[in-house]
């Protein structure tokens, strides 16, 4: 974890045309990305691809199966490559990219990136974005209520991002996957190893992800 290895990023992406803060545009989220307002049957869902938050896991990584599929009505739909956020407690920093088509309620938030804007912006770098601790930061800071309390659905749609050339987010996701496979993965190492990863994951994605703006 030194700026000396980051520096190496830097040249390595200069050798290969890419300057990671060149031609920088900074967004509202709600200009690239919107809620989603699909439906989906509760007879298209399972414990596999239904998602509350209870099964988001905290500090993101992740989900797991769910316990509490519904049995009738219809759920908000999410799609793969959208973002999910859980939006109660936002500071247990419930977070997950989906590879999968599914279903949620109103406790987790579904952002899907504008169709006009799909060759914009990647969904893995929105979700990079979404998973830096800058965004937690900025959730927290807006969030109402005291014992449970929720994230400002409005608040977040102004939250703004920065948007590089595609080939600059397609690094950046290069590197920062890489540490997301490992911390997410628990069965690649002990408590103590994952930790430690985590710091290294979070002080890469800070350094890749620091636009002048």
């Amino acid at each position: 974890m030194t700026s000396e290895f980051f520096e190496l990023l830097k040249e390595a992406a200069k050798i290969v045309g890419i300057d990671v803060s060149d031609k920088v545009e900074w967004k509202k989220l709600s200009e690239v990305a919107k809620y989603s307002k699909d439906r989906i049957s509760f007879e298209n869902l399972n414990e596999k691809n239904y998602v509350g938050v209870e099964n988001l896991l905290k500090n993101r990584l992740g989900k797991i199966d769910s316990n509490n599929v519904p049995t009738e009505g219809n759920s908000v739909k999410f799609n793969m490559g959208d973002v999910l956020i859980g939006n109660i407690r936002p500071y247990l920093r419930k977070i997950w990219l989906a590879d999968i088509e599914g279903g949620t309620n109103g406790d987790v938030l579904v952002i899907n990136i504008d169709k006009k804007h799909k060759n914009k912006i990647l969904s893995r770098y929105l979700y990079q974005i979404l998973s830096d601790e800058k965004f937690f930061d900025y959730n927290i800071k807006y969030s109402k209520g005291a014992k449970m309390p929720r994230g400002d659905k409005e608040k977040i749609m102004e939250y703004k991002i920065p948007l590089p050339p595609l080939p600059v987010q397609e690094y950046i996701v290069s590197i920062l996957d890489k540490f997301d496979a490992l911390v997410s993965d628990l069965s690649q190492g002990l408590p103590k190893e994952i930790e430690l990863r985590q710091k290294q994951y979070e002080y890469y994605r800070e350094k890749l992800l620091n636009f002048e703006k």
